[in-house]
């Protein structure tokens, strides 16, 4: 299990390290573990702060979520607990490794600030001061290599926004589902008790693997149809370009 210092819980849940005392002072976070002098978080610290950080946004009082967290625990196997407030608000995809470098290197590597401007409204870059971090190098490498074909980053870019509109429209409608699908069996508004935890729990982590699993062999076919698709439609304009020489010749 990860551990944490309080800077770099706050970092990994996107808040102040301020917001993390004011809630471990109100009850709403477990107290740290103690090495030394040091106070140690874990994972299960991170997954309370995300499911604290979704409440809040849909306008809900600290107060107010402190009563919810007190009344879902209570007399409940605190472990399942934890796993089912771990499946709803862990991230479905693992973790990349960022990578940090001043904003003139980041203006300079993609070669137009305005662009660089747009990797931070999609969540791809965070600029603090004279830094940038990129939050998926992978995903800039690649562009990178394809710039050397000659793409360009606006062409790239604007790829990009197509396809995350694209799967975002295909999540909201699996998550959808899965919400409706507990409404119908439940109510609204239903929280899990006893066996129903485990129950959900596993359910959601399901649902989870099944998604990413759908959507990459969905994409897969669908690349390999489309490509022999083009490819033929490209290669029947070269024949009839091909000068008839050529082709009587061959």
């Amino acid at each position: 299990m990860a551990q944490y210092r309080i800077d770099d819980l706050a970092r990994a849940a996107g808040m102040t390290a301020r917001n993390v005392r004011v809630y471990r002072e109100r009850g709403l976070l477990p107290p740290p573990q103690k090495r030394g002098r040091a106070a140690v978080y874990d994972d299960s610290h991170l997954t309370r702060l995300r499911l604290i950080g979704v409440l809040l946004q849909r306008g809900f009082t600290t107060a107010h979520i402190a009563d919810f967290i007190d009344g879902w625990e209570s007399g409940k196997d605190l472990t399942e607990v934890l796993g089912l407030q771990r499946a709803l608000t862990e991230p479905w995809t693992a973790s990349a490794e960022t990578v940090t470098i001043s904003v003139a290197e980041a203006e300079a590597l993609i070669g137009d600030p305005a662009q660089l401007q747009r990797l931070v409204g999609l969540g791809l870059a965070h600029v603090e001061a004279d830094r940038c971090t990129f939050t998926d190098p992978k995903l800039l490498s690649g562009f990178a290599s394809l710039a050397e074909y000659g793409f360009d980053i606006t062409t790239l870019l604007d790829l990009h926004e197509r396809v995350h509109a694209a799967v975002d429209a295909i999540s909201k409608t699996m998550i959808a589902t899965v919400k409706s699908h507990i409404v119908e069996q439940h109510g609204e508004g239903w929280i899990p008790q006893g066996e129903d935890v485990g129950r959900t729990t596993h359910m959601l982590e399901i649902m989870r693997t099944l998604s990413v699993d759908s959507v990459q062999a969905i994409l897969g076919r669908t690349l390999e149809v489309n490509l022999r698709e083009q490819l033929g439609n490209y290669l029947e304009v070269a024949v009839q370009n091909t000068p008839s020489s050529i082709r009587s010749s061959a």
